[in-house]
């Protein structure tokens, strides 16, 4: 088995000790919401928690294309992503597993690797995400105007001032996956998130992520931007933007999609993506749901 990174253990350890000493030393906002509050569609995470009692689960299944004109090779991987979220010990904490599973279609490869069908677990990361400031426990960054629908739904420059919240997780090698056996057995991701209401049916989420850090061939670091528009009480679209660089390449991706609140504990949602790379083609579509068990009691 692959040895764990002195350093990579430190690190997950120092910010985790760290998110702990902040939890305890900070009163708890409620964050839960009467109805859903789903990551997807897209590859961004939200700064607000599910909210403790709830369990959440969000799953999808994609079909991603990846060519490399160089070598004529043409490669399909059909994945099922898997997301658990819960709230934990307080509506600011909140636990996330995410893993992922792929059954790779590989013809005409990259010289030196194998021709024919693979498969196993891409993904296998558990992290704790703390939200660090919410705009709306004060109420004087949202004045509500009761003369006024126009003044209470119209962008003003202080919606800008964003929810925060940071990400520690960590991403555990499988001997069982041929994708993850010959990495560390334990590799850090960092993430700070922000999260800007900036009308009630618009909101602008941004990412900054390092992953798999020590790791010599997935170390990626990553920026997102994701803007979502509410066009009526059950629809909403997407349009999201990453930029990551890894070790050997950059790449930059932009995906769109739309999402339909089924019930207020289902949602259901498609998108699709491209990305803007040199030497690497990809295009993929998706579909899937989100789905919560809610036992949330206010306290």
């Amino acid at each position: 088995m692959p040895k764990l990174k002195p350093s990579n253990y430190q690190a997950f350890l120092s910010v985790l000790t760290l998110m702990v000493f902040i939890f305890t030393q900070t009163q708890s906002l409620a964050q839960y919401t009467d109805i859903i509050n789903s990551n997807q569609p897209g590859n961004s995470m939200s700064a607000y928690a599910v909210g403790t009692g709830v369990y959440q689960i969000e799953s999808h299944f994609y079909v991603d294309r990846v060519r490399i004109e160089e070598f004529q090779s043409n490669t399909f991987f059909n994945t099922t992503a898997l997301n658990l979220r819960m709230g934990l010990l307080s509506d600011r904490l909140e636990l996330v597993y995410e893993t992922a599973y792929t059954i790779e279609f590989t013809s005409s490869p990259v010289p030196g690797q194998p021709v024919g069908v693979f498969n196993g677990l891409i993904s296998n990361r558990l992290g704790v995400k703390y939200m660090l400031y919410d705009p709306f426990r004060n109420p004087k960054n949202r004045p509500i105007n009761v003369r006024s629908w126009n003044a209470n739904n119209k962008f003003r420059l202080k919606n800008l001032l964003p929810a925060i919240a940071i990400y520690t997780g960590a991403n555990i090698g499988l001997q069982g996956s041929i994708y993850l056996k010959e990495h560390p057995s334990i590799s850090p991701k960092f993430m700070l998130i922000s999260q800007s209401t900036l009308t009630p049916k618009m909101v602008l989420i941004l990412n900054g992520s390092y992953n798999f850090i020590g790791d010599e061939v997935l170390e990626e670091k990553t920026l997102i931007a994701s803007l979502s528009y509410s066009f009526k009480p059950k629809w909403s679209l997407f349009i999201e933007g990453q930029q990551s660089e890894f070790i050997q390449y950059k790449e930059q991706q932009l995906r769109a999609g739309a999402a339909y609140l089924f019930t207020k504990n289902m949602q259901l949602h498609v998108f699709g993506g491209v990305n803007f790379q040199d030497k690497t083609n990809k295009e993929m579509i998706a579909a899937g749901f989100s789905f919560r068990i809610d036992n949330h009691k206010i306290k």
